[in-house]
């Protein structure tokens, strides 16, 4: 019997259906084959036939039914495409790859750990933007110790620079070498390596802030006595001499090869995830470590069986329900296994679903995830030792409990594949793929020639919540509770409140839910509300700028794992200047904790540099420092605008049509901040919102702007040279928007790598989303005419974020006027399946299928 299904809307992409049979008054395995499985409907194809066998003998005498049940249909985008690789030699043996910006130019350079002579090689990228075959530098060589055979790369000592990790198995060491490499330089420089004592036979090292004191922190497996060396970090900010604290061993599986570290649990602490190649299991320990304590702890390890000669593991959200998925290259049998993170949120043992196994065309050594074909979901990259590189596009539903993965596609390498990563070469934003060639002296760039995403941005109507405060002002989005859903924070200008709704929509779920709001006391007038992690304790806290007593006010969140209502200790009060409009968060000096910035409507934008201890139950920072903008300062971002690893700040004058940027030049833990002059840029008239993004993919943040008076947005390029000391800014070009634009943010909304605008219209009671058709570091911004979509009444900010764990950035707007909140579910790669269920019936010596439109 043949179930026909048809399928509309958006037939531009390739889909995958999920269906099964249920049995009726036709059984299973007596009157026909129990049947589930998935149907691949091409782009453009929009009917496909599902296939039910019947037994012989079936429909006997009497007419049996049963029923085919359409599953959830997932869009997949296009397939992967890869250009022919490019080879660039190296040191003798590469054993690891990494990627990492090494010269602050907004690109991604090349760092390859080679076994055979001792070290490390450093290739500069200096591929033109959007160019179809990469170009990278002639190799710089470092000594890293005997037989360096794994490499990451950390900002150790928070001077902004990338240094370099590297372990060998010979050995019972780490060895870090600290980037000394100018901004924008042609040669790369590291100072002579230092090392660490970890335990015997290290194979791989990871990077993860352990005890939440804002630095990274070193945890190595060591294949030869079967434990995970955690190495503190102690390294004063800025510091050219590293210090650790002495090792501290957990025990792993037997002859552990590969460790990350992930937060399985949701408690805000990295977990260790352990792939032990010699007994075939993934061992997690969870983090038990105290915020800012001086020594790390961690639960015994679970171990969760894997294939055979596990080598690397990786995690990612397979599923899109928020949670950590382990990933695991199996070296034996050419496999990986995707084990889906079933722990419960605030749980002290962790749990995962039985492995499912897939095949990846060759002997698995190193596995990686990214979004390949810019659908939102993790695609799955394997090096096989065998010269290919395997590609395995996700196409699980929302929230499924098995894992399911395209066959994979091969690309060709050269022989010998120990090690890939991925990372936007050409600034094109797609990841492409790089791979070591142990048996050829070089490394393999694959760049990445996927088709991009959806030509027109789609949103369902937007849903509503209860009432907020009076007068909803802004509006922000962060996990509360840790149950890895997008939580939503609104300040109410009128009633001196912020609200909060935790976010309770299912994995998936075509309709977001919200609990019911809960309110915490602000100063008077809550005008701008954002979030960051204040005390280190891995837990978002709220701040608040008031703009009607000049304070910013600080809640600690003090909300339980995985609870149903959100709690946070009372505010704290600091003085900004006068009438504060806009507040943001940045690490001004380096020193791993966010520091607060606020426009001040009436005085310049205030520096407040945080002083809070690790874990402490009362926030603390130094007293303000103010510097010149324009005037009217209405909104400020932070952004990176000359490549020095500092955050700068940018500032919309609403009052004299400009944008002023202040360059950092704070020293790495500084206790007083410090900026040079600001430089004006014109804008249109009346700007009143400025965010930062990377427009035409060359690495550097342009400034995009709402101007509310003359209903445009302006674009900005960014033309400052590397390490520049006066920033620079190509003329802007201006695009139309609704009527009265009061908030403008970035983000991609079509899955093509490149960042969207989304504008709040007050006047017109829409939002405004402009797709970004901008080439590839082309010298001026194109936008598609905008799209409209209606909000509630007087719309004052915007927001996005993935409400629903389906990978696509939604749309979340506060409604001044309606006292509301919008959201808008981002419908890319949307299709309606007709006819589910459909009634199959046996009926004597024939056959037929109904419910299928």
């Amino acid at each position: 019997m043949l179930f026909p299904v048809t399928r509309s809307g958006d037939l531009g992409y390739e889909t995958v259906l999920n269906y099964h049979t249920l049995d009726g008054t036709a059984l299973a395995g007596t009157d026909y084959s129990a049947a589930s499985g998935t149907v691949t409907l091409p782009a453009g194809a929009g009917s496909a036939m599902i296939p039910v066998t019947l037994s012989p003998q079936a429909g006997g005498g009497a007419n049996l039914t049963f029923q085919l049940q359409l599953d959830s249909g997932t869009g997949i985008g296009s397939a992967p495409s890869f250009a022919a690789q490019q080879t660039f030699a190296t040191g003798v043996y590469p054993d690891s790859v990494t990627a990492a910006d090494v010269n602050g130019d907004g690109k991604p350079d090349l760092i390859v750990a080679n076994s055979g002579d001792n070290t490390l090689s450093v290739l500069l990228n200096t591929s033109a933007p959007g160019a179809t075959t990469p170009s990278f530098a002639a190799q710089q060589t470092f000594y890293a110790g005997p037989t360096p055979s794994f490499v990451t790369a950390a900002d150790v000592n928070g001077d902004g620079r990338p240094d370099l990790i590297v372990v060998g198995p010979s050995d019972k060491e780490v060895w870090v070498l600290l980037n000394t490499t100018a901004p924008g330089a042609a040669t790369p420089s590291f100072a002579a390596p230092q090392f660490f004592l970890t335990g015997a036979g290290p194979t791989s090292v990871s990077v993860a802030d352990v005890n939440g004191d804002g630095r990274p922190d070193l945890i190595v497996a060591n294949g030869n006595d079967n434990t995970v060396s955690v190495l503190l970090n102690t390294t004063a900010p800025g510091a050219v001499t590293l210090h650790f604290a002495a090792q501290q061993t957990f025990a792993a599986g037997v002859y552990p090869a590969s460790v990350t570290a992930t937060d399985v649990n949701g408690d805000g602490k990295p977990d260790l995830i352990v792939a032990n190649a010699n007994d075939n299991t993934v061992s997690v320990l969870l983090n038990t470590t105290t915020p800012g304590a001086a020594t790390p702890s961690f639960t015994a390890q679970r171990t969760f069986a894997t294939g055979a000669s596990p080598r690397a593991v990786t995690t990612a959200d397979v599923n899109g329900d928020g949670k950590p998925d382990v990933i695991v290259a199996n070296g034996l049998g050419g496999t990986v296994s995707v084990l889906l993170d079933t722990t419960a949120t605030g749980a002290t043992t962790p749990s995962f679903a039985a492995q499912q196994t897939i095949l990846t065309g060759g002997s698995a050594d190193s596995v990686i995830a990214a979004d390949v074909n810019g659908d939102g979901k993790s695609d799955l990259i394997v090096a096989n030792f065998g010269g290919t590189v395997s590609v395995l596009i996700n196409t699980t539903p929302p929230g499924a409990t098995t894992p399911s993965f395209a066959t994979h596609q091969a690309f060709a390498a050269v022989s010998g594949l120990f090690s890939v990563t991925a990372a936007d070469v050409n600034g094109d934003g797609k990841p492409d793929l790089i791979a070591t060639n142990f048996n050829g002296n070089t490394v393999s760039v694959l760049i990445n020639t996927t088709a991009p995403g959806a030509a027109t941005p789609s949103f369902a109507a937007q849903q509503t919540s209860a009432t907020t405060g009076s007068t909803p002002w802004s509006v922000t989005a962060a996990d509360l509770n840790g149950d890895g859903k997008a939580d939503l924070i609104v300040g109410s200008l009128s009633d001196n409140t912020v609200s909060v709704w935790l976010n309770t929509s299912a994995p998936g779920a075509a309709t977001p839910s919200f609990a019911a709001q809960q309110t915490f006391a602000t100063g008077l007038g809550p005008a701008s509300v954002t979030v960051a992690d204040v005390n280190g304790d891995g837990k978002p806290d709220l701040i608040v700028a008031s703009n009607n007593d000049s304070t910013v006010s600080v809640l600690l969140n003090t909300t339980a794992s995985g609870a149903a209502t959100p709690s946070f200790a009372a505010q704290r009060t600091f003085a900004t200047g006068l009438a504060p409009r806009a507040v943001t968060t940045a690490d001004v000096n380096g020193d791993g904790k966010p520091d607060l910035i606020v426009a001040n409507y009436n005085g310049g934008v205030s520096v407040l540099l945080n002083t809070t201890a690790p874990g402490a139950a009362t926030p603390s920072f130094a007293a303000q420092q103010t510097f010149a903008t324009g005037l009217g300062p209405a909104s400020v971002t932070v952004a990176d605008v000359n490549g020095d690893g500092k955050p700068d700040l940018i500032v919309a004058n609403a009052n004299d049509n400009t944008v002023s940027v202040l360059r950092n030049t704070t020293t790495s833990g500084a206790t007083t901040p410090s900026f040079a002059a600001q430089q004006t840029f014109g804008t249109g008239t009346n700007p009143d919102s400025v965010t930062a993004a990377d427009v035409n993919g060359d690495g550097k943040p342009d400034l995009i702007v709402a101007n509310l008076s003359s209903n445009t947005v302006s674009v900005l390029l960014n033309t400052t040279a590397p390490g520049a000391a006066t920033p620079s800014f190509a003329a802007q070009r201006l695009f139309a928007v609704g009527s009265g634009p009061v908030a403008v943010t970035a983000a991609d909304v079509n899955g093509d790598g490149k960042p969207d605008l989304i504008v709040a219209n007050a006047n017109d009671n829409t939002v405004s989303v402009l797709l970004n058709t901008t080439a590839p570091g082309a010298a001026t911004p194109s936008f598609a005419a905008q799209q409209t979509f209606a909000t509630g009444l007087g719309p004052a900010s915007v927001t996005t974020t993935d409400v629903n764990g389906d990978g696509k950035p939604d749309l979340i707007v506060v409604n001044s006027y309606s006292n509301t909140v919008s959201v808008l579910l981002n419908t890319q790669y949307q299709a309606l399946f007709a006819g589910s269920p459909a009634t199959g019936t046996i009926v004597h010596d024939y056959i037929f299928a109904n419910g299928f439109e």
